[in-house]
This record gives C-alpha cells, structure tokens and sequence, in this order.
C-alpha cells in the first residue's frame, strides 16, 4: 500500500517570530478509509414487549437489557436511540439494576433513555 504524500505550501510574507524564517503549511491529501460512518440498526418494533429487567455491568461500560427471548448487550448509551418509541416508554418504567458503588454510571444511561424520549429521538419506522 502506497503512504500518502504531503503538499508543503509555504507562507509568504508570515514569520516565525522565534526562528525569523517563513512558516509552512503542510496538506495531506484526503483518505478514502473513512467514508462509511457505522449506524447501529434498528430494533424490530415491540422487541421489549416481553421484558424482565436491564442492567447495568459494572466490570464493562454496558448495559444488558434481559426479555424472556433474548438478552440484549449495549456498549454505547446513544445505541438505545435504535429502540422504538414503545420500547423506550419500557426502559423508562423500569428501574435499572446496579451495584450501589456504580450508580452514577447506571443513573448516566437513564439520563440517556429520558433525554430520547423528551426529544423524540427514538427510531421510526
């Protein structure tokens, strides 16, 4: 694979005021790695209808949301904007289950699912 190479553009007329010489711009050419940003997909519509608890794991920065089907593991808290609006409603009738030493972190992901709900951030269909 081939390395990118710069553009170096001096700066007419722009002084260093330390080393009194011209200053230099460097430009990288754009990269074509990053053009697919990943979004999470959405859940299917209902999928908390069967639902037990959610938890906060306090050895991983995640949340495990247990129905009767399936469990459900969340690493980022803006992943739960991929839930429907009836399922959010769920997540904030329940209490989520944490370690006292941990309820700052567990409080975090419920400030998340209130702020989702308040601003309409859920998935539509």
């Amino acid at each position: 694979m081939k390395t990118a190479e710069p553009t170096i553009k001096r700066n007419l007329g722009v002084r260093d005021p330390h080393t009194k010489r011209t200053t230099r711009s460097v430009i990288w050419p754009a990269t074509d790695k990053e053009k697919i940003i990943p979004l999470a997909k959405k859940f299917e519509r209902g999928i908390l209808k069967n639902f037990k608890f959610w938890a906060h794991d306090p050895k991983m920065p995640e949340v495990v949301i247990v129905t009767e089907e399936q469990s459900i593991w969340i690493a980022n808290s803006y992943d739960l904007m991929s839930f429907h609006e009836e399922d959010v409603l769920i997540l904030t009738n329940h209490h989520i289950r944490t370690n006292e030493k941990y309820e700052e972190c567990a409080k975090a992901w419920t400030s998340v699912v209130a702020n989702i709900l308040m601003h309409d951030l859920f998935a539509l269909d």
